[in-house]
């Protein structure tokens, strides 16, 4: 008979546990433990992947956390440097602990047409420790994802093809967490700069009927090219550089709009990035106005002056 009962106990604990589990809401209107913030994000097997391509899949309200939630146990630094002021939805990916030490959550953010993934560690006593950033929209990559796998390291991959189909680059880096210095430390990288041989211009073939459009340039791979807006008041521009050897690239496309007669500034709704070019008859300025981390290495900047490439002869053309 007691242990009749006592069967009975655990069965009324254990859905009492799940109900109570499954009521919690990060929504912000009410206290949260940072207990429950990590058992809000879903268990995950390792290996775990965290791709692009996911990044653009709609996620459900009722997995929303409050982004003033996130920052009761994250800081808001790590957010603000990829979205500045901005205050982007969040949304649990998955959850896993390694053995006696730290506890990793996979974080989605996502404002307007910038969707970063984070990875987020919690030591034994649920203290949050560091936060690496995996994966990033909006940059020219073929290719681009993140492995958690079953030794706890974090690799994350880059890769660029050609019109043909063939590599033209790719990054890849591992990581493992090093509670020692509590940062994530980089074991191993292979940059294949030996083949980076193209930079794929994909506003290339578009008009180039206003008097600012045009290719400027310092080098093959340092370079802004502005062609023809949808009217006289916008311009559209791609421009990627390497600097330092190639340990800091940097490559952005968008529209930039004329603020002045030679003065054009870059910046779209819920992207902190802005850039500022200026036009002489000989060449142009670039200038980051405000912080465009995600869209390059972060010992660099968007700036230096390209001088224009004087266009070809319909005579030289042909």
């Amino acid at each position: 008979m007691n242990r009749l009962l006592l069967g009975l106990c655990l069965m009324v604990s254990l859905v009492m546990g799940c109900e109570e589990k499954k009521n919690v809401a990060l929504t912000g209107e009410e206290p949260v433990e940072v207990e429950d913030f990590i058992a809000f994000f879903p268990e995950v097997t390792l290996p775990f992947r965290v791709a692009d391509t996911s990044l653009t899949k709609n996620n459900g309200d009722s997995s929303l956390i409050a982004y003033s939630v996130l920052t009761q146990f994250v800081p808001d630094s790590v957010l603000s440097k990829d979205f500045g002021k901005g205050k982007p939805k969040l949304y649990p990916l998955g959850r896993v602990k390694e053995k006696n030490r730290e506890t990793y959550l996979f974080v989605k953010a996502v404002l307007g047409q910038k969707r970063t993934a984070y990875l987020v560690t919690f030591d034994k006593k649920n203290t949050y420790l560091n936060t690496l950033p995996l994966v990033k929209s909006g940059q020219n990559y073929t290719t681009h994802y993140a492995v958690l796998d079953k030794k706890f390291q974090i690799t994350t991959y880059r890769e660029r093809k050609g019109k043909s189909g063939d590599i033209l680059n790719f990054k890849k880096n591992v990581y493992i967490y090093n509670s020692a210095s509590n940062d994530f430390t980089l074991i191993l990288t292979e940059p294949n700069v030996e083949i980076m041989e193209e930079v794929i211009n994909p506003i290339d073939t578009l008009s180039q009927k206003n008097k600012y459009t045009g290719d400027y340039l310092v080098s093959k791979k340092n370079f802004i090219s502005f062609r023809d807006g949808r009217n006289a008041s916008e311009i559209l521009f791609f421009t990627h550089f390497e600097k330092n050897k190639g340990e800091c690239i940097g490559e952005l496309k968008g529209t930039a709009r004329f603020v002045s007669s030679k003065v054009a500034r870059y910046k779209e709704s819920g992207n902190p990035c802005t850039l500022e070019f200026t036009f002489t008859s000989s060449g142009v300025s670039m200038k980051e106005v405000e912080g465009c981390g995600t869209y390059r290495n972060i010992q660099c900047f968007f700036e230096g002056t390209y001088p224009k490439k004087k266009k070809k002869s319909a005579k030289e053309n042909k």
